[in-house]
């Protein structure tokens, strides 16, 4: 795993915002949510919709193509927890945003 650099300021991603990074050559859909910057996987596990043009609705990051549900921080799907999309873990440090991949 290594850490990459997907924003140069947390400032840049508001809250209940999401949006497409690269982090080592991969899509990632980051979010931000009470506060908190997440990073999952960049396509749906439905039918692999881009989930960093989705949007949050009521907390969730929710699949632009199919309405599917997801936890912004954990990927786990709101209706059935035992699927989902990979979660990427995130450091706000001084010099930008890093995600772990």
């Amino acid at each position: 795993m290594n850490w990459y650099k997907v924003l140069e300021n947390a400032s840049e991603i508001a809250e209940n915002q999401v949006m497409e990074a690269t982090a080592g050559g991969r899509t990632i859909a980051l979010s931000k949510v009470n506060g908190v910057i997440c990073a999952l996987g960049g396509e749906c596990s439905h039918e692999g919709g881009p989930l960093g043009k989705g949007d949050i609705e009521n907390g969730h990051l929710v699949c632009p193509w199919h309405g599917w549900e997801f936890e912004p921080c954990t990927g786990r799907d709101v209706y059935n927890p035992a699927r989902g999309v990979e979660s990427f873990t995130v450091e706000v440090r001084g010099d930008g945003v890093y995600v772990e991949v």
